[in-house]
């Protein structure tokens, strides 16, 4: 009868078994299986992920966009689902990898020990994702997070707060649908990219969303904004005012803060406490628009905000398809 490799399990022939050669086949297959499963282990790109944030106090980390593992020897690939974790002092969160599964979309579970270890599956089958040393993580690429850092991980690129490049803020721009079924606004006068780095549209009040799913889309490039809903002008046409962001090419070379990409949130009906993911020092003011309006700040108003936390609380819950874009002005300590 086949014996068993210690640590692996691989199988490999008893002193005298007759015959030897199924037992052989066997335990070579396995090693073969296993060197091939770390060649791929030590290709893997992760990717996307969104913004991460980490609080020791609470052991949680937060991550606002689906986490993509993808391996170059094999067909296998999987997506770690945006969300959360609880992480303790030396705990390790880890996942399986999927490789018999023929597609790039595998949805992969979490496991949290303080070792590597699944019943049933070999250590080259096991991939880490993070790990917690006193309050720093450190993830499988070499990246870390400490306590209170809050930013993008995977494909954040160089930013660096204190060579923030310095902005000014256009005049207002307004536009009157002049008729109904128009797409596209030009604000006058034309600024495009380089100049132009951002750009936000409120229509008959409302700040609108940016995206190809959402409220309209900018072409940096152009200047022109393109509506996913086309005016109207019964009973009323619709009032667009048009804010632009351009680089300040005056004598101002450094600034001392900047405008973090805009967050959208879709909370649940019923939550009450948004997390901005990020703290003080390096967060200084936000607004909060929710469904387009504006809110107020204020412990009679419509919420609050402790900078030191990031975390908002609202005077009325959230409702059904409530969306909240938050806006947040991050500097140097």
């Amino acid at each position: 009868m086949s014996e068993l490799s210690p640590r692996n399990s691989f199988p490999y022939p008893s002193e005298r078994e007759q015959p030897f050669f199924d037992a052989f086949k066997a335990g070579e297959l396995a090693k073969d299986a296993a060197i091939f499963a770390n060649s791929d282990n030590s290709n893997v790109v992760w990717q996307k992920g969104g913004i991460f944030s980490w609080n020791a106090a609470t052991d949680t980390l937060f991550w606002t966009d689906d986490i993509f593992v993808n391996g170059f020897h094999s067909q296998f690939g999987g997506i770690i689902p945006e969300g959360s974790v609880l992480i303790q002092e030396n705990e390790i969160i880890y996942f399986q990898f999927p490789r018999l599964v023929q597609n790039d979309n595998t949805v992969l579970q979490l496991y949290r020990s303080s070792r590597i270890f699944l019943e049933g599956s070999r250590l080259h089958d096991l991939k880490l994702f993070v790990t917690r040393r006193d309050d720093v993580l450190y993830f499988a690429n070499g990246m870390t997070l400490k306590d209170g850092d809050t930013g993008a991980l995977f494909e954040a690129g160089l930013i660096k707060l204190s060579t923030v490049l310095p902005h000014q803020h256009e005049p207002a721009y307004l536009f009157i649908a002049p008729a109904a079924g128009i797409f596209t606004i030009t604000p006058i006068p034309v600024l495009t990219a380089p100049d132009l780095v951002r750009v936000s549209v409120w229509r008959n009040g409302q700040l609108l969303f940016d995206g190809a799913t959402e409220d309209y889309t900018v072409d940096l490039n152009t200047g022109i904004i393109t509506l996913v809903v086309p005016m109207v002008v019964s009973p009323n046409p619709d009032k667009f005012i048009v804010f632009r962001e351009t680089l300040d090419s005056t004598g101002v070379t450094v600034s001392s803060h900047q405008h973090a990409v805009p967050l959208l949130l879709k909370p649940t009906p019923g939550t009450s406490v948004l997390n901005t993911l990020a703290t003080a020092p390096f967060l200084l003011r936000i607004d909060v628009f929710r469904n387009g309006q504006l809110l107020s700040e204020g412990a009679t108003e419509d919420y609050t905000v402790d900078l030191n936390t990031g975390l908002i609380t609202l005077a009325v819950t959230s409702a059904l398809n409530d969306k909240f874009e938050i806006w947040r002005e991050l500097g140097l300590p």
